[in-house]
């Protein structure tokens, strides 16, 4: 039978543990509950249900297009699947203060651990394509969003990160973030890509920092200059969706998936892995209570 799972406030403890300790924290960004177990049977410590992912998994542009139901049903699966904290992307809060409570409230019940708030304006755009630039509530209207979402929690373990989206004013960043963790925030978006700002950023906020790994960063470097926790949005995505490509233009060049397959080591103890999830929980119940 498969282990029962870590009770959802023991795993939001059990981050803020990670995040308070000496080693930086990897947590792979994923959009379903099979490539979180992946990450879980790797050994990681966390994983990322992030909101860009679900947005392309479903051929949407990252843009608030997702309802906040969709994206809870999507935490709340990855959640029931592994034993791992899931710090979820929660966009801007899917509107107001009122929608931020009710949004708080939601990630809790999905089995959460963290979540991250924005402050775009709502909806949102895809900031990091060509041609699209954030326009972000004020300040004001920012941390008066942390401040509900911290007065909306139920478990005090629950993580509140904060996040801005202002580009080319990292002073009015550092600002933000920092009214927002005096607030009540829990930790801070790391939006820096430099070195030098993100040590910046570390000097200045004195909480967790969570941001994506920079793509030619090593991450213990990202781990020297300040960052606690590395995201990595899309690359499990990506890479898959490369090696779906090369799979079907080999079928389709030579009419075999054959040359293609034999050139991956180890592909049929991930196939063994994907034929294998739930088999364990379902023959344990049809011997217990029968089929």
């Amino acid at each position: 039978m498969e282990a029962p799972l870590m009770n959802v406030t023991a795993r939001r403890l059990r981050l803020r543990e990670l995040l308070a300790g000496p080693d930086i924290v990897l947590a792979p960004s994923c959009g379903d509950a099979l490539t979180a177990r992946l990450v879980e049977s790797l050994g990681l410590g966390a994983v990322h249900c992030s909101g860009s992912v679900l947005h392309h998994l479903a051929g949407y542009a990252d843009a608030g297009i997702l309802t906040m139901t969709e994206m809870v049903d999507a935490v709340a699966r990855m959640a029931d699947a592994v034993d791992l904290p899931v710090i979820a992307d929660a966009d801007t809060g899917f509107g107001g203060v009122v929608n931020v409570v009710r949004s708080v409230r939601a990630y809790e019940r999905a089995g959460a651990a963290a979540m991250h708030l924005e402050d775009q304006l709502t909806p949102k755009r895809p900031v990091y394509l060509d041609g699209y630039s954030a326009t972000t509530i004020t300040r004001r209207e920012m941390v008066d969003k942390i401040r509900a979402a911290v007065d909306a929690r139920s478990d005090e373990s629950f993580l509140i990160i904060a996040r801005s989206e202002v580009k080319g004013d990292l002073g009015e960043v550092l600002d933000r973030l920092g009214e927002c963790l005096d607030a009540g925030a829990d930790a801070a978006w790391l939006a820096a890509r430099t070195p030098s700002d993100i040590e910046k950023t570390r000097a200045v906020l004195d909480k967790p920092l969570i941001g994506v790994l920079p793509k030619g960063m090593p991450l213990p470097e990202f781990a020297g200059y300040g960052a606690d926790c590395a995201l990595l949005p899309g690359w499990l995505q990506t890479v898959a969706l490369h090696a779906q490509q090369r799979l079907l233009t080999e079928l389709i060049d030579t009419g075999t998936m054959r040359g293609y397959l034999d050139t991956l080591p180890g592909i049929a103890d991930v196939r063994a892995f994907e034929s294998g999830q739930g088999a364990a929980a379902l023959a344990d119940l049809e011997t217990r209570f029968g089929s």
